[in-house]
């Protein structure tokens, strides 16, 4: 029993320290994939680790708002799907995204 109690006591550490190894492990990416995978990824692929893709016509919102304003990536994605959702503020978009962020009810800038 003594040999057993001793055995126990000298492996412990060891196995503790490589729980911490196996979850660090798993959890590199989010959606389970590796770096090499990510870094593998098609570069046309956006969002979080390559995981989505915006529409082309939000993409392009994207460009024209980045030209416009230095918005958050948060404030210009609403921007640029508000846009495409109301083709009738076309002439706001171009000009101003403060605009359409003003009346998507996002303030500060």
């Amino acid at each position: 029993m003594n040999r057993l109690l001793t055995y126990a006591l000298a492996t412990a550490p060891l196995l503790l320290a490589a729980v911490p190894i196996a979850a660090m492990s798993q959890s590199a990416t989010q959606d389970g994939a590796t770096q090499k995978q990510v870094e593998e990824r098609d570069p046309n692929y956006c969002g979080a680790g390559g995981a989505g893709c915006d529409p082309q016509d939000v993409q392009q919102w994207k460009v024209i708002g980045n030209k416009l304003a230095d918005l958050s990536s948060a404030d210009l994605s609403q921007y640029a799907y508000a846009c495409v959702k109301h083709p009738d503020w076309k002439k706001d978009c171009e000009k101003d995204p403060t605009i359409i962020l003003k009346r998507l009810g996002i303030e500060g800038y």
